[in-house]
């Protein structure tokens, strides 16, 4: 989570939407008065209690397509040949996400699915606004506008993919992110 206590805000930072990118924004524009607490400390972690003690501070996260978030953690995990198509590339996707290699269950830092970032262990959402990074720079320019901060350019960071995501999934892949990825699906009402 990052925290700012001068511009009452914390930004919940989910892997593979962005986050980086807000990161650095922030502390441009803020320089010392941004305060990096942990990566992805999220509401399922101890972090929590920076939300439930600074009530009043504007506290938001961008959430992605859970297709195109998760193959985007698998290429940035692997490392792999991200210009393969290849059948032998998209089975070791396959097996990488049927075996649960995204994470061992008991990480807190890493979730299949964004509301568990944003939600405590109630459900209960915690954020005040959630930004999508499908439409990242409209995104970006309201989150600024709403923290009255100026902004130049957005820079792109720790990019790892610049194919459509579904030319490297199967159907058993699709579907299993269709399984794991389900509450984010529903909620976001995102599609394949």
């Amino acid at each position: 989570m990052i925290i700012s206590h001068s511009s009452k805000l914390i930004f919940v930072h989910i892997q593979r939407t962005g986050g980086s990118t807000v990161i650095n924004l922030l502390k441009k524009r803020l320089g010392e008065n941004v305060e990096i607490i942990s990566q992805h400390g999220n509401a399922k972690s101890e972090e929590v209690q920076l939300i439930n003690l600074h009530k009043d501070y504007f506290t938001f996260a961008f959430v992605r397509n859970p297709w195109d978030r998760i193959l985007s953690w698998y290429l940035l995990v692997i490392k792999n040949n991200q210009e393969s198509l290849e059948e032998e590339e998209r089975k070791k996707y396959e097996n990488f996400l049927e075996l649960d290699l995204a994470s061992p269950p008991e990480n807190l830092d890493f979730h299949y699915n964004q509301l568990d970032y944003i939600s405590n262990h109630e459900e209960v959402l915690l954020t005040d606004h959630i930004f999508r990074f499908e439409n990242y720079k409209n995104e970006i320019d309201e989150l600024f506008n709403k923290l009255n901060l100026p902004l130049i350019e957005i820079p792109q960071l720790n990019p790892t993919w610049k194919k459509d995501y579904r030319d490297y999934y199967t159907i058993k892949s699709q579907a299993l992110i269709a399984e794991k990825c389900k509450k984010d699906i529903d909620y976001f009402n995102y599609k394949f």
